[in-house]
């Protein structure tokens, strides 16, 4: 008895899958019929217009280059905190050093912002 309802599960769990895959297909083929004919409006817009695309493109750079400069500055708060764990005598030096390379990083980041401003400022 137990095999059988063994069998049965499996074969009632083997249904449900193929349901659902052929539902999730389903799915995605309609999402993809939908999205086309936005994103052929878009390439038709993007060639005939590039202003479009500078704007992104300015987007993307100021976007980007704050989350490096996050990224960046995170990691040398990190590793300050951790080397002042290891060494409580350097921890003025290495405070300095660390404040020194987070004003580093963030004119890098401001460069980025400034270069994706002077970007959507042609569009």
């Amino acid at each position: 008895m137990s095999v059988e309802t063994r069998v049965s599960l499996t074969d009632s769990d083997s249904m449900s899958r193929a349901l659902m895959f052929h539902v999730t297909q389903r799915l995605e083929s309609d999402m993809v019929h939908s999205i086309l004919p936005l994103l052929q409006a878009a390439g038709d817009a993007a060639t005939s217009n590039p202003k479009g695309l500078i704007a992104i493109g300015a987007g993307l750079s100021a976007g980007l280059g704050v989350i490096g400069a996050g990224i960046g500055i995170g990691r040398i708060g990190g590793q300050a905190v951790e080397g002042m764990a290891r060494q409580p005598e350097m921890g003025a030096r290495i405070q300095i050093a660390g404040i020194i390379f987070a004003g580093l990083i963030e004119a890098a980041a401001l460069f980025a912002v400034v270069i994706g401003f002077t970007m959507a400022g042609k569009v």
